[in-house]
């Protein structure tokens, strides 16, 4: 059901059974195979967006055709809140990474009018906006400040896990970093014993060492 896969997504987990009757009233699904668009960069948004499902990924190109990766949303959650709330074209393309991608498209002129409406709504949304402001502020360090080694870390402290479930090609496209740089990388905190043979974290201090500036 459309309303389980809703309370997987944070900002409607406190929502009543009635109040996400509404959201799902305005909304329909669309199901996206890997590499379908959502969106292109310079779009003007016509939904709210929320990923039931699946994998996707933000990313723009720079002046010399090169991709770079502004998130990678991989668990149920909103997306693009700015552009639909304020109403402004969206700063990046969105594209489905796993094939039986789902992402609920919410009306967004009706959307807005429940916002006026239930102060909870606006709450959440508020809420859902710092978490984006905050990730953004970690993808501007990676990308701008932080080398490849550093880069690696911090990401496992973020995503301890992902290292052991995620294929590593996917962790590279999010850090914006060859796949034989990742795995020189990989290969170097195996030796520091900070990884063991499966990329498990085995010493958290070590890595921290490498995020010390």
């Amino acid at each position: 059901m459309i309303k389980d896969k809703l309370r997987k997504i944070e900002i409607f987990q406190a929502l009543s059974d009635r109040d996400l009757e509404k959201i799902i009233a305005i909304s329909v699904v669309k199901k996206l195979s890997r590499e379908n668009v959502l969106f292109y960069e310079g779009e003007m948004p016509k939904y709210f967006y929320a990923l039931l499902q699946g994998y996707v990924k933000f990313y723009k190109t720079d002046l010399k055709g090169h991709e770079i990766v502004l998130h990678f949303f991989t668990k149920p959650v909103m997306m693009a809140e700015m552009p639909s709330l304020e109403n402004i074209s969206f700063r990046a393309t969105s594209i489905a990474m796993r094939d039986n991608t789902e992402i609920l498209l919410i009306d967004r002129e009706r959307f807005i009018e429940l916002l006026h409406e239930e102060n909870d709504f606006s709450f959440y949304i508020i809420k859902s906006l710092t978490q984006k402001i905050r990730e953004l502020e970690v993808a501007i360090n990676r990308n701008l400040i932080y080398d490849a080694i550093t880069k690696v870390c911090s990401f496992i402290v973020e995503n301890p896990t992902d290292l052991e479930t995620r294929k590593h090609l996917e962790i590279a496209l999010i850090l914006n970093m060859a796949q034989e740089t990742l795995s020189r990388v990989l290969r170097k905190l195996k030796k520091l014993n900070v990884l063991d043979k499966q990329c498990k974290l085995v010493d958290k201090n070590k890595l921290n060492m490498f995020l010390e500036f």
